[in-house]
Protein backbone atom coordinates (compact mmCIF):
# COMPACT_ATOMS: atom_id res chain seq x y z
CA UNK A 1 0.00 0.00 0.00
CA UNK A 2 1.40 2.99 -0.86
CA UNK A 3 0.49 6.78 0.55
CA UNK A 4 1.86 10.05 0.84
CA UNK A 5 0.56 10.72 4.33
CA UNK A 6 3.55 12.64 6.59
CA UNK A 7 5.16 10.70 9.37
CA UNK A 8 3.37 9.95 11.99
CA UNK A 9 5.57 12.94 14.34
CA UNK A 10 4.57 15.16 11.47
CA UNK A 11 0.92 15.35 11.50
CA UNK A 12 -0.97 17.70 12.77
CA UNK A 13 -2.97 15.93 15.53
CA UNK A 14 0.35 14.75 16.85
CA UNK A 15 1.46 17.62 17.34
CA UNK A 16 -1.57 18.75 19.33
CA UNK A 17 -1.37 15.53 21.42
CA UNK A 18 2.11 16.49 21.94
CA UNK A 19 1.38 19.76 23.23
CA UNK A 20 -1.98 18.31 25.06
CA UNK A 21 -0.13 15.80 27.33
CA UNK A 22 2.36 18.77 28.59
CA UNK A 23 -1.45 20.10 30.08
CA UNK A 24 -2.76 17.04 31.18
CA UNK A 25 0.81 14.87 32.02
CA UNK A 26 0.24 15.64 35.98
CA UNK A 27 -3.80 15.97 36.40
CA UNK A 28 -4.54 13.72 39.28
CA UNK A 29 -7.41 11.46 38.61
CA UNK A 30 -9.08 13.20 41.75
CA UNK A 31 -8.74 16.12 40.06
CA UNK A 32 -10.33 14.52 36.71
CA UNK A 33 -13.01 12.81 38.31
CA UNK A 34 -13.91 15.75 40.16
CA UNK A 35 -14.58 18.13 37.45
CA UNK A 36 -16.69 15.54 35.58
CA UNK A 37 -18.29 12.93 38.13
CA UNK A 38 -19.80 10.93 35.43
CA UNK A 39 -16.19 10.58 33.44
CA UNK A 40 -16.97 6.83 35.10
CA UNK A 41 -19.83 6.08 33.26
CA UNK A 42 -19.26 8.11 30.29
CA UNK A 43 -15.64 6.46 29.69
CA UNK A 44 -16.76 3.03 29.06
CA UNK A 45 -17.97 0.86 26.43
CA UNK A 46 -20.03 -2.39 26.69
CA UNK A 47 -20.24 -4.85 22.66
CA UNK A 48 -20.40 -8.51 22.42
CA UNK A 49 -20.51 -9.42 26.18
CA UNK A 50 -16.81 -6.85 26.49
CA UNK A 51 -17.03 -4.29 28.72
CA UNK A 52 -13.64 -1.57 28.56
CA UNK A 53 -13.97 1.37 31.11
CA UNK A 54 -10.77 3.46 30.09
CA UNK A 55 -11.98 6.35 32.69
CA UNK A 56 -9.01 5.91 35.10
CA UNK A 57 -6.63 6.89 32.61
CA UNK A 58 -5.07 10.28 32.71
CA UNK A 59 -7.59 11.05 29.34
CA UNK A 60 -9.95 13.86 28.55
CA UNK A 61 -12.69 14.68 25.84
CA UNK A 62 -9.82 16.16 24.36
CA UNK A 63 -7.78 13.41 24.65
CA UNK A 64 -10.46 11.35 22.62
CA UNK A 65 -11.13 14.13 19.63
CA UNK A 66 -7.41 14.78 18.87
CA UNK A 67 -6.88 10.71 18.87
CA UNK A 68 -9.56 10.42 16.29
CA UNK A 69 -8.39 13.04 14.92
CA UNK A 70 -5.47 11.59 14.09
CA UNK A 71 -6.53 8.55 12.89
CA UNK A 72 -8.37 10.15 10.41
CA UNK A 73 -5.02 12.02 8.89
CA UNK A 74 -3.54 8.33 8.87
CA UNK A 75 -5.98 7.74 6.70
CA UNK A 76 -6.99 4.74 9.28
CA UNK A 77 -10.16 4.21 7.65
CA UNK A 78 -8.68 3.40 4.02
CA UNK A 79 -6.47 1.17 6.04
CA UNK A 80 -9.20 -0.75 7.85
CA UNK A 81 -11.32 -1.26 4.50
CA UNK A 82 -7.76 -2.37 2.71
CA UNK A 83 -7.27 -5.17 5.78
CA UNK A 84 -11.20 -6.24 4.92
CA UNK A 85 -10.72 -6.69 1.22
CA UNK A 86 -7.45 -9.04 1.20
CA UNK A 87 -5.19 -6.04 0.36
CA UNK A 88 -1.31 -6.75 1.11
CA UNK A 89 -0.90 -4.49 3.61
CA UNK A 90 1.60 -6.66 5.35
CA UNK A 91 4.38 -4.47 2.91
CA UNK A 92 7.28 -6.16 4.75
CA UNK A 93 6.36 -9.66 3.83
CA UNK A 94 4.25 -8.97 0.68
CA UNK A 95 0.96 -10.84 2.28
CA UNK A 96 -2.68 -10.16 3.42
CA UNK A 97 -3.54 -9.51 6.81
CA UNK A 98 -6.39 -12.15 7.30
CA UNK A 99 -7.29 -12.10 11.09
CA UNK A 100 -10.51 -10.63 9.74
CA UNK A 101 -11.05 -14.00 7.76
CA UNK A 102 -11.32 -15.97 11.18
CA UNK A 103 -14.14 -13.90 12.24
CA UNK A 104 -15.72 -13.91 8.84
CA UNK A 105 -19.26 -15.66 8.45
CA UNK A 106 -20.02 -17.95 5.96
CA UNK A 107 -21.36 -16.04 3.42
CA UNK A 108 -18.91 -13.53 3.64
CA UNK A 109 -16.54 -12.92 0.78
CA UNK A 110 -12.48 -11.58 1.84
CA UNK A 111 -10.78 -12.32 -1.82
CA UNK A 112 -6.71 -12.65 -1.61
CA UNK A 113 -4.95 -13.40 -5.48
CA UNK A 114 -8.60 -13.24 -6.86
CA UNK A 115 -9.69 -16.34 -4.32
CA UNK A 116 -12.32 -15.92 -1.40
CA UNK A 117 -10.62 -17.70 1.52
CA UNK A 118 -13.91 -17.56 4.07
CA UNK A 119 -14.88 -21.00 2.97
CA UNK A 120 -11.40 -22.33 3.43
CA UNK A 121 -11.44 -20.78 6.77
CA UNK A 122 -15.11 -22.69 7.81
CA UNK A 123 -13.71 -25.46 6.26
CA UNK A 124 -10.97 -25.31 9.23
CA UNK A 125 -13.14 -24.23 11.53
CA UNK A 126 -15.76 -27.13 11.48
CA UNK A 127 -12.77 -29.91 11.24
CA UNK A 128 -11.41 -27.84 14.63
CA UNK A 129 -15.04 -28.38 16.43
CA UNK A 130 -15.37 -31.67 15.57
CA UNK A 131 -11.81 -32.89 16.81
CA UNK A 132 -12.59 -30.61 20.09
CA UNK A 133 -15.77 -32.31 20.67
CA UNK A 134 -14.37 -36.14 19.98
CA UNK A 135 -11.80 -34.83 22.61
CA UNK A 136 -14.62 -33.72 25.31
CA UNK A 137 -16.80 -36.29 25.06
CA UNK A 138 -14.54 -39.27 25.46
CA UNK A 139 -14.54 -40.34 21.20
CA UNK A 140 -11.00 -39.87 20.81
CA UNK A 141 -9.38 -42.12 22.55
CA UNK A 142 -5.17 -42.54 23.79
CA UNK A 143 -2.95 -45.35 22.27
CA UNK A 144 -4.08 -47.51 25.26
CA UNK A 145 -7.79 -47.02 24.85
CA UNK A 146 -8.49 -44.15 27.50
CA UNK A 147 -9.85 -40.86 27.00
CA UNK A 148 -8.58 -37.84 27.37
CA UNK A 149 -8.44 -36.49 30.09
CA UNK A 150 -5.63 -34.03 29.86
CA UNK A 151 -4.59 -31.10 27.40
CA UNK A 152 -1.06 -29.63 27.15
CA UNK A 153 -0.08 -26.80 25.10
CA UNK A 154 3.24 -26.35 23.96
CA UNK A 155 4.43 -23.53 21.89
CA UNK A 156 6.08 -19.63 22.33
CA UNK A 157 5.33 -16.19 22.43
CA UNK A 158 2.25 -15.76 20.70
CA UNK A 159 1.99 -19.58 20.11
CA UNK A 160 2.01 -19.73 23.77
CA UNK A 161 0.20 -16.23 25.23
CA UNK A 162 -2.69 -16.89 22.43
CA UNK A 163 -4.10 -20.16 24.09
CA UNK A 164 -3.49 -18.96 27.59
CA UNK A 165 -5.37 -16.05 27.42
CA UNK A 166 -8.24 -17.46 25.25
CA UNK A 167 -8.13 -20.13 27.90
CA UNK A 168 -8.28 -17.96 30.51
CA UNK A 169 -11.15 -15.98 29.06
CA UNK A 170 -13.25 -18.51 28.30
CA UNK A 171 -12.49 -20.92 31.34
CA UNK A 172 -15.78 -20.76 33.07
CA UNK A 173 -17.50 -22.17 29.67
CA UNK A 174 -14.57 -25.02 29.73
CA UNK A 175 -15.15 -28.90 30.29
CA UNK A 176 -13.77 -29.14 33.90
CA UNK A 177 -13.22 -32.54 33.57
CA UNK A 178 -10.59 -31.94 31.59
CA UNK A 179 -7.35 -30.37 32.50
CA UNK A 180 -5.58 -27.91 30.73
CA UNK A 181 -1.73 -26.65 31.17
CA UNK A 182 0.47 -24.79 29.00
CA UNK A 183 4.46 -25.21 28.24
CA UNK A 184 6.69 -22.50 27.07
CA UNK A 185 9.90 -22.02 29.09
CA UNK A 186 12.51 -23.90 27.31
CA UNK A 187 14.01 -25.03 31.44
CA UNK A 188 12.79 -28.61 31.84
CA UNK A 189 11.47 -27.85 34.75
CA UNK A 190 8.70 -26.08 33.38
CA UNK A 191 7.49 -29.09 31.40
CA UNK A 192 8.13 -31.53 34.49
CA UNK A 193 5.59 -29.28 36.70
CA UNK A 194 3.28 -29.36 33.61
CA UNK A 195 3.28 -33.12 33.60
CA UNK A 196 3.86 -33.76 37.82
CA UNK A 197 1.02 -35.67 38.13
CA UNK A 198 -0.72 -37.26 34.57
CA UNK A 199 -1.17 -40.16 33.06
CA UNK A 200 0.58 -40.37 30.11
CA UNK A 201 -2.31 -42.94 28.26
CA UNK A 202 -4.47 -39.77 29.23
CA UNK A 203 -2.55 -36.77 28.00
CA UNK A 204 -2.82 -34.84 24.62
CA UNK A 205 -0.24 -32.68 23.82
CA UNK A 206 -0.96 -29.44 21.49
CA UNK A 207 2.50 -28.80 19.54
CA UNK A 208 1.88 -24.90 18.32
CA UNK A 209 4.54 -23.83 15.92
CA UNK A 210 4.23 -22.07 12.62
CA UNK A 211 7.55 -23.43 11.61
CA UNK A 212 7.52 -26.22 13.35
CA UNK A 213 11.66 -25.39 13.72
CA UNK A 214 11.27 -23.15 16.82
CA UNK A 215 13.93 -24.05 18.98
CA UNK A 216 12.25 -23.28 22.26
CA UNK A 217 8.97 -25.13 21.11
CA UNK A 218 10.77 -28.46 19.47
CA UNK A 219 12.59 -29.37 22.62
CA UNK A 220 9.69 -29.06 24.64
CA UNK A 221 7.99 -31.09 21.80
CA UNK A 222 10.70 -33.36 22.46
CA UNK A 223 10.35 -33.92 26.00
CA UNK A 224 6.95 -34.28 25.42
CA UNK A 225 7.33 -37.08 23.46
CA UNK A 226 9.90 -38.50 25.14
CA UNK A 227 8.04 -38.76 27.86
CA UNK A 228 5.01 -39.76 26.43
CA UNK A 229 7.01 -42.70 24.86
CA UNK A 230 8.87 -43.79 28.11
CA UNK A 231 4.89 -43.86 29.94
CA UNK A 232 3.66 -46.21 27.22
CA UNK A 233 6.28 -48.82 26.55
CA UNK A 234 8.12 -47.01 23.69
CA UNK A 235 5.57 -47.76 21.07
CA UNK A 236 5.92 -45.08 18.28
CA UNK A 237 2.19 -45.35 16.84
CA UNK A 238 1.43 -43.59 20.35
CA UNK A 239 2.29 -40.67 19.22
CA UNK A 240 -0.05 -40.10 16.58
CA UNK A 241 -2.85 -40.13 18.95
CA UNK A 242 -1.42 -37.89 21.81
CA UNK A 243 0.21 -35.18 19.51
CA UNK A 244 -1.57 -32.99 17.54
CA UNK A 245 -0.39 -29.71 15.44
CA UNK A 246 -0.84 -26.21 14.78
CA UNK A 247 1.89 -25.85 11.60
CA UNK A 248 2.41 -24.80 8.39
CA UNK A 249 5.35 -27.67 7.60
CA UNK A 250 3.27 -30.93 7.14
CA UNK A 251 6.66 -32.67 6.73
CA UNK A 252 8.57 -31.69 9.35
CA UNK A 253 5.06 -32.38 11.64
CA UNK A 254 4.87 -36.10 10.08
CA UNK A 255 8.48 -36.69 10.78
CA UNK A 256 7.62 -35.97 14.49
CA UNK A 257 4.98 -38.98 14.23
CA UNK A 258 2.25 -36.35 14.22
CA UNK A 259 -0.56 -37.48 11.78
CA UNK A 260 -1.02 -34.62 9.12
CA UNK A 261 -4.81 -35.47 9.80
CA UNK A 262 -4.16 -33.51 12.73
CA UNK A 263 -2.68 -30.76 11.67
CA UNK A 264 -4.42 -27.34 11.86
CA UNK A 265 -3.74 -25.33 8.92
CA UNK A 266 -5.21 -23.35 6.16
CA UNK A 267 -3.95 -24.47 3.01
CA UNK A 268 -3.76 -22.48 -0.28
CA UNK A 269 -0.74 -24.49 -1.81
CA UNK A 270 2.60 -24.03 -0.53
CA UNK A 271 1.41 -20.48 0.67
CA UNK A 272 -0.99 -20.94 3.88
CA UNK A 273 -3.90 -18.60 5.09
CA UNK A 274 -1.95 -19.51 8.56
CA UNK A 275 0.59 -16.70 7.26
CA UNK A 276 -1.63 -14.13 6.73
CA UNK A 277 -3.16 -14.82 9.99
CA UNK A 278 0.31 -14.74 11.56
CA UNK A 279 -0.46 -17.85 13.55
CA UNK A 280 -3.25 -16.63 15.68
CA UNK A 281 -5.76 -19.38 16.59
CA UNK A 282 -8.19 -20.42 19.32
CA UNK A 283 -10.29 -22.68 20.82
CA UNK A 284 -14.03 -22.93 21.32
CA UNK A 285 -13.97 -23.49 24.72
CA UNK A 286 -17.38 -24.98 25.79
CA UNK A 287 -18.16 -26.08 22.10
CA UNK A 288 -19.12 -22.50 21.61
CA UNK A 289 -17.99 -22.08 18.06
CA UNK A 290 -21.09 -20.41 16.78
CA UNK A 291 -21.41 -17.97 19.63
CA UNK A 292 -17.79 -16.89 20.16
CA UNK A 293 -17.94 -16.48 16.25
CA UNK A 294 -20.79 -14.26 16.14
CA UNK A 295 -19.40 -11.84 19.11
CA UNK A 296 -16.01 -11.74 17.09
CA UNK A 297 -17.97 -10.90 13.80
CA UNK A 298 -19.92 -8.15 15.47
CA UNK A 299 -16.02 -6.78 16.85
CA UNK A 300 -14.50 -6.97 13.65
CA UNK A 301 -17.97 -4.82 12.02
CA UNK A 302 -17.51 -2.03 14.94
CA UNK A 303 -14.00 -1.68 13.80
CA UNK A 304 -14.50 -1.62 10.14
CA UNK A 305 -16.74 1.66 11.04
CA UNK A 306 -14.01 3.01 12.34
CA UNK A 307 -14.10 6.00 12.83
CA UNK A 308 -17.68 6.78 10.87
CA UNK A 309 -18.93 8.89 13.33
CA UNK A 310 -17.39 11.50 15.42
CA UNK A 311 -17.37 11.12 19.12
CA UNK A 312 -20.59 11.72 20.53
CA UNK A 313 -21.35 14.35 22.95
CA UNK A 314 -21.01 14.08 26.65
CA UNK A 315 -25.02 13.33 26.97
CA UNK A 316 -25.40 10.63 24.74
CA UNK A 317 -22.27 8.27 26.36
CA UNK A 318 -19.50 6.29 26.19
CA UNK A 319 -16.95 7.49 22.81
CA UNK A 320 -17.73 3.73 21.18
CA UNK A 321 -16.90 5.28 17.92
CA UNK A 322 -13.81 6.14 18.84
CA UNK A 323 -12.37 2.48 19.52
CA UNK A 324 -14.74 1.17 16.70
CA UNK A 325 -17.15 -0.86 18.82
CA UNK A 326 -21.11 -0.78 18.22
CA UNK A 327 -23.20 -0.03 21.01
Amino acid sequence: MTTNIKSLTQRPAWKALAAHHKKIQKKHLRQLFAADPQRGERLTVEAAGLYLDYSKNRITDRTLKLLVQLAKESDLSRRIAAMFSGEKINVTENRAVLHVALRAPKGASILVDGKNVVPEVHAVLDKMAEFSNRVRNGEWKGHTGKRIRNVINIGIGGSDLGPVMAYEALKHYSERSLTFRFVSNVDGIDFVEATRNLDPAETLFIVSSKTFITLETMTNAQSARDWLLNGLGGDRKAVARHFVAVSTNSEKVSAFGIDTANVRLLGLGRRTLLDGFGHRSFDDAGGWTGQFLCAAQRLSRGGRAFPHRAVREKSAGAHGAFIGLEQ
